[in-house]
């Protein structure tokens, strides 16, 4: 559930785009209309932006759909003039147009791309937004073009209340080190909030520090922080629509972390939750390390912040003693931010113990008889909380085009909860012929029995840095099979340990299936290995932690 915080920060946020809305002369969308009957032949539109639209911001949000009557959309370029803005994520709910045909895939043929416009220097004034959609029949439509103009940003600051007060938080236990505040966006389960236990335990293992942390979001692993003895102040989220809002919640935290006697902050995530930690410690005058997780701009990060704001947060990333990324392309995204002095990319560390504690004594065969899986089955396993960016709708898509040339394959996705794209995909599987052959269940903390029965385990998702579930099928000798975004290439090469397919591309996606289904058993079992050695190598938490308490003596030692 948001906080009142988040509630309010969201209807600020709406309530301004709906005045650049109104102000460009521009009126809502309806819903699309059409002649009968709908689907007789291709169809789509852009429907975000609207025509004549000047874009006052750093990034632009393309949306609209696009349908087959086929088969479903494969994949949709954008352009903006004669500049390629990229490729669309799809699997966007669209019930408008589920109402117009029998046909499962119209109410999933929505589409969106936001775009940062600051990587787009060249281009300026009016200009005609293009998109083009190919099916996975082999069909292509290209969309009407919309007219829309660049404009300057919005430097309109308006008037906030503070945020409430944070409450009181217990100093940790006595001992010795440096104290060190971590300070990170939520607490439930997640990728880089995992990754950050797995830190904090190792850092605790090594001894000689003091660790407090503050998260925006209250969540689930607040309890094992706690029964580990670290202090946890839930701070709630920090006003990122105004200026003046925002300096006051730092304001209160310097007051609340007067007496504290802070060393060192850690700062968790590039989010706009996550960002008053690292101004904090600039007016703390202390050092910072930042670690990044997200492969997104900064203007995407941040929600398209004011001016004024934004020249802050950027102050607060260009002024940390040292920035950590787990990937390399990642830190070349954020290079105009961060010099290569402090830039450091440390591959993640897993907890070996953990993995094999799980593996000691596992019996496949009776953990598939638990789960109902038949003994002739092939699991495809795809594991995360069920949002767009991960895909787990065009991976059922993909599927359902394998699934007569893989009989025996059977998809699997963990990470259902109760929000709309869950929702969505829920449905969508009810609605599918391959419906007994996919199955969606809900998030759960006990993922290691998944990877054990698993033939293959799949990242689809159109932007991930280094998700913690590739290296875990890895270590369990799990095959994967990824897109090609981020850092996942420089996990995975192609067929030597692991396959790789292009994003937001649901035929490349459904051939890369096809392809690693079709690989036999014994050289499957080759590439498992030869992935389960380099995780062995590249990411252990032991040689992880130590890293990174180097680099913490070495910005305590630099500021001295």
């Amino acid at each position: 559930m948001k906080t009142l915080d988040e509630r309010l920060n969201g209807l600020r946020w709406r309530l301004r785009a709906m005045r650049r809305l109104w102000s460009s002369g521009a009126e809502p969308h309806m819903p699309f209309i059409p002649p009968e009957p709908f689907d007789a032949v291709p169809r789509g539109r852009i429907e975000s932006p609207a025509a004549g639209l000047t874009i006052a911001s750093d990034t632009l949000h393309v949306a609209g759909w696009a349908f087959f009557p086929g088969a479903p959309t494969s994949r949709i370029d954008v352009w903006l003039g004669e500049k390629p803005l990229g490729r669309a994520r799809m699997g966007v709910a669209r019930p408008d147009l589920a109402e117009l045909t029998d046909l499962p895939w119209a109410g999933v043929s929505g589409f969106e791309l936001t775009v940062d416009l600051t990587d787009q220097p060249d281009l300026d004034g009016r200009a005609s937004l293009r998109a083009s959609a190919a099916s996975t029949g082999g069909e292509r439509l290209d969309l009407d073009p919309v007219e829309i103009a660049l404009g300057d940003a919005d430097t309109d600051e308006g008037d906030g209340e503070l945020p409430v007060p944070p409450k009181p938080t217990p100093a940790p236990a006595n001992g010795d080190g440096p104290h060190v505040l971590i300070y990170t966006h939520q607490l439930n389960l997640g990728g880089a909030q995992l990754y950050l236990m797995d830190l904090i335990r190792g850092l605790l293992k090594r001894g000689a520090i003091r660790l407090t942390v503050v998260s925006a979001i209250d969540g689930r692993l607040r309890g094992e922080l706690e029964e580990l003895g670290i202090p946890v102040h839930i701070g709630g989220s920090s006003p990122m629509d105004h200026l003046s809002p925002h300096m006051g919640r730092l304001e209160q935290l310097v007051a609340w972390s007067a007496d504290r006697d802070f060393d060192l902050i850690l700062v968790n995530t590039a989010t706009g939750l996550a960002l008053p930690g690292a101004e904090l410690a600039n007016e703390l005058g202390i050092p910072a390390i930042w670690s990044i997780h997200e492969s997104f701009p900064l203007s995407i990060l941040w929600g398209d912040p004011p001016l004024g704001l934004l020249k802050q947060a950027k102050g607060a990333l260009e002024k940390a003693d040292t920035v950590l990324f787990e990937a390399e392309a990642t830190r070349e995204m954020f290079a105009p931010y961060v010099s290569s002095d402090r830039a450091r990319v440390i591959p993640y560390g897993l907890d070996f113990g953990a993995v094999e504690a799980a593996q000691a004594g596992f019996d496949r065969d009776a953990a598939r008889r638990r789960a109902s899986i038949p003994d002739d089955a092939e699991v495809v396993l795809c594991v995360g909380t069920v949002e767009p960016r991960k895909a787990q709708l065009p991976l059922a898509q993909a599927f359902e085009l394998v699934a007569a040339r893989q009989p025996n394959a059977r998809l699997v996705f963990v990470g259902g909860d109760d929000k709309q794209y869950s929702r969505m995909l829920a449905d969508y599987i009810a609605g599918s012929k391959v419906r007994e052959r996919i199955e969606l269940l809900p998030v759960t903390p006990d993922i290691q029995t998944w990877y054990g029965i698993a033939a293959l385990f799949v990242c689809a998702s159109d932007v991930e840095s280094l998700p913690r579930t590739v290296l875990e099928a890895m270590l369990w000798e799990t095959p994967v099979l990824a897109t090609d975004v981020y850092g996942l290439p420089e996990l995975i090469s192609d067929g030597e340990n692991g396959w790789l397919c292009e994003p937001r591309d649901t035929g490349s996606l459904a051939d890369a299936l096809d392809r690693a289904l079709s690989t036999a058993p014994g050289e499957r079992q080759g590439l498992a290995a030869r992935a389960r050695r380099m995780v062995e190598e590249r990411h252990s938490l032991p040689a992880y932690a130590d890293e990174v308490a180097r680099l913490l003596d070495e910005a305590l030692t630099k500021r001295g």
